[in-house]
């Protein structure tokens, strides 16, 4: 039977690798609450939770992911086979002195963004449903320049860590949660990848 969990590594030792995935008490403890079906995979930079058993995918948004999904025809599910999992990113736990800087240098990039705003004078610029409309060539031309600058700055944000989990910060996004807008059979297993995103909340500090 394969290990709950592994640590990929080059050069380290299969003792050195055994050692280093059974260290931190709160990988154990979250593991021991997964539902029965269930294993966590940790890596130096990854945490992966997936179900031990493909599932057929019934339908879902059109936003959701299929990753690694197989055709499949005249089975009982009908549907693709898909493994569900949460991914998240790991990081070696961050000090208090990071997040304040983090969170300095987004907070001088929030400004910049006000900023940039006042300066195109979006706020001037009709919206509709969520979405600017603009009026005139003038309105699209200055919408244009502020998205461009807009995107430049929101790729500098600095993203900050969801938690912390024993010796690691957790990062979570879009990636993460990518597969739970899925209706898969059996249904019980999508209840289940809802309830873990609850319980990594509990165990992460």
């Amino acid at each position: 039977m394969a290990p709950r969990r592994w640590l990929i590594a080059i050069g380290i030792s299969l003792a050195a690798v055994a050692a280093t995935a059974d260290a931190d008490p709160a990988l154990d403890q979250l593991e021991h609450a997964l539902p029965a079906g269930w294993s966590l995979l940790a890596t130096g930079s990854e945490l992966v939770i997936r179900h031990d058993r493909p599932c057929y995918v019934t339908g879902g948004h059109a936003g959701a992911r299929i990753a690694g999904a197989e055709a499949s025809a005249g089975a009982a599910g009908g549907g693709p086979l898909v493994t569900i999992e949460l991914r998240y990113r790991l990081e070696p736990r961050w000090t208090a002195q990071q997040v304040t800087a983090a969170r300095a240098a987004n907070d001088q990039i929030d400004g910049e963004l006000r900023t940039l705003a006042s300066r195109y004078r979006i706020d001037a610029i009709r919206t509709s449903q969520g979405r600017r409309m603009p009026a005139s060539a003038d309105e699209q031309a200055r919408l244009d320049a502020y998205e461009a600058g807009r995107a430049r700055l929101v790729a500098r944000r600095v993203q900050l860590p969801r938690c912390t989990l024993g010796e690691a910060s957790v990062f979570d996004g879009a990636d993460t949660y990518a597969q739970l807008g899925l209706q898969v059979d059996p249904a019980e297993v999508m209840t289940q990848a809802h309830r873990i995103v609850e319980l990594v909340t509990q165990h992460c500090r």
